[in-house]
């Protein structure tokens, strides 16, 4: 009884949860029914009535205040997000139907931006490179980038008496091309400043041969010599950009070196 009464003068806030004070009571009666001797079938139905009532009254939240709470408080952090993303707590954000992915020339030019990668091309050894060419301080220097394309030096690429790097009239045409000018002429030649992956410079000159072989020629040779360049294992990956400066052409040549002995024939993704 002693106990009972100083459990009253607590100093602990006064229960008025009807759920709480059944709760109490339950596993009051419980812990004294503990210590009882069972002799008869009426006590043990007594002690089963007592569990089912006192298991009744139990709730996943035992304080009916829980729940509530932390809906608040995510209630209160969501607001929170949404005016640091400048929305009053009245505009909430709505969730529509997910639409497809559409892709705009404003998304392209977001793709170039962040150096995305291509989305059209196979590349030798399922190599896809950036849109623009992976030599950071020529990125401010570029006003329009050609799409990369990639080939497998020929025994003729890397022969000194040759001296050109030729390029298929099919990434010509659509790579190349639509970068020129009214007044660039590749059976004159264009002079161009090609570019390494440290951003070396070789002077070259682009150019269509009267066999109507799309070349880079003149620094060339150069360049083969400084990368130690072989026929079948070197791959050359190609880019075209504009000087915003300058407005001239120029080319980025990175050089990769695969281990294989043979030709290996374009792979092509087929056209829906």
């Amino acid at each position: 009884m002693s106990s009972s009464m100083s459990l009253g003068k607590s100093s602990r806030a006064p229960m008025t949860s009807l759920t709480d004070e059944k709760d109490i009571k339950a596993a009051f009666s419980l812990c004294f029914m503990k210590h009882v001797v069972l002799d008869s079938e009426k006590e043990i139905q007594k002690l089963e009535d007592t569990k089912r009532k006192s298991v009744g009254h139990i709730r996943v939240y035992p304080n009916p205040e829980t729940k509530p709470r932390a809906l608040q408080i995510e209630k209160q952090e969501e607001d929170t997000v949404n005016v640091a993303q400048g929305l009053s707590r009245k505009q909430q954000p709505q969730q529509g139907p997910k639409r497809k992915e559409v892709h705009t020339e404003e998304q392209e030019a977001m793709n170039v931006a962040q150096g995305a990668k291509p989305q059209q091309g196979l590349f030798y050894g399922d190599y896809t490179p950036p849109y623009l060419p992976p030599v950071p301080s020529l990125h401010k220097l570029i006003e329009i980038c050609s799409e990369p394309f990639e080939k497998q030096l020929t025994s003729s690429d890397v022969r000194d008496d040759q001296s050109r790097l030729a390029m298929s009239k099919e990434d010509v045409q659509k790579h190349l091309m639509p970068l020129l000018n009214e007044n660039e002429d590749l059976h004159e030649g264009i002079d161009v400043m090609t570019y390494d992956l440290d951003g070396k410079e070789y002077p070259m000159k682009f150019k269509t041969w009267v066999s109507k072989i799309h070349v880079l020629t003149g620094g060339w040779k150069a360049f083969c010599h400084d990368h130690k360049l072989v026929q079948i294992q070197h791959f050359v990956t190609v880019w075209m950009f504009r000087n915003i400066a300058t407005g001239n052409l120029c080319f980025v040549i990175e050089v990769r070196r695969l281990p294989v002995f043979e030709t290996i024939k374009r792979r092509r993704i087929r056209q829906n």
